[in-house]
């Protein structure tokens, strides 16, 4: 029985979340409930993922615009790319629910975008969400991660209430790369395959780098194939300069990765988005 998700994204300014969801609907562990966007122009994003759906031929439920403005009222990032390869995105129909409801009844959430709608739901349903799994943070190397960064107060609320989350960091998907080779191998399957690679080309033209580093899609691995990656738990706790701080706990409510096989990983994440092109 594939595990019911909602995902929530700010999809259209790094290439990995349009990837990350390509991941998703390649993989047959999981049932896409529904779809949340978060963080600037939320109806672009959402959109945006319409779009994506419509090419791919699937139903992804409903697509829900969330909330734009960061709670801890940091400016908005906004890269200026977003949106640009795909034309008349005003002509996708989304959802008008709630984004928050939708959340706060789901129990298991994929957040791969800063966490303002997340901890919103939180806060309504308490322990409502099951299971959190999110790419996010950095426990090693004294980084701030941008999921992080852009809404430091709503992150300190998600890892503060307890809800369980497992949690990969920067300093793991950083270890991940997708090259030419395998962007070529999505170019050559059909028309998704030709959107995810001008998505890709064009962030590589933004970051002027000739490879990818899949930091979401590695959340989408780690939830079905967990074997592929090592786990310690504890307790994380978000700092006021968004620093994220991960002690060992005997039955704390986090986990975190601790470490992976990168080229296993990478290899995985392009299978998948294959078997949704194909």
């Amino acid at each position: 029985m594939p595990t019911s998700l909602v995902l929530d994204t700010d999809i259209g300014t790094d290439v990995d979340d349009v990837l990350a969801l390509t991941a998703i609907l390649g993989s047959p562990e999981l049932a896409l409930a529904g779809v949340t966007t978060v963080y600037g122009d939320v109806l672009l994003r959402a959109r945006m993922v319409a779009r994506l759906a419509r090419v791919a031929g699937l139903d992804l439920g409903p697509v829900v615009p969330g909330r734009g403005e960061p709670r801890s009222g940091r400016e908005v990032f906004w890269a200026g790319h977003e949106g640009g390869l795909m034309p008349d995105l005003e002509q996708e129909e989304v959802d008008g629910g709630d984004p928050i409801a939708l959340l706060a009844g789901s129990s298991t959430v994929l957040a791969i975008g800063p966490l303002t709608n997340v901890a919103a739901a939180v806060e309504v349903a308490g322990h409502g969400i099951g299971q959190l799994f999110l790419m996010g943070g950095d426990f090693t190397a004294g980084k701030v991660e941008h999921n992080i960064k852009c809404d430091v107060a709503a992150a300190a609320v998600v890892f503060g209430s307890g809800v369980p989350a497992t949690v990969i960091g920067l300093e793991q998907t950083t270890r991940l790369r997708l090259d030419a080779g395998m962007v070529a191998e999505l170019e050559g399957a059909g028309a998704l395959g030709e959107l995810l690679g001008g998505e890709i080309r064009q962030y590589w033209a933004y970051r002027q780098q000739d490879f990818n580093v899949p930091h979401d899609p590695a959340a989408v691995v780690m939830m079905v194939e967990p074997e592929l990656f090592s786990f310690a738990t504890g307790r994380i706790v978000v700092e006021e300069d968004g620093l994220t701080r991960f002690t060992v706990e005997e039955g704390g409510p986090h986990r975190i990765v601790t470490d992976l096989d990168p080229e296993r990983v990478a290899r995985r994440i392009v299978d998948r988005m294959l078997a949704a092109i194909s």
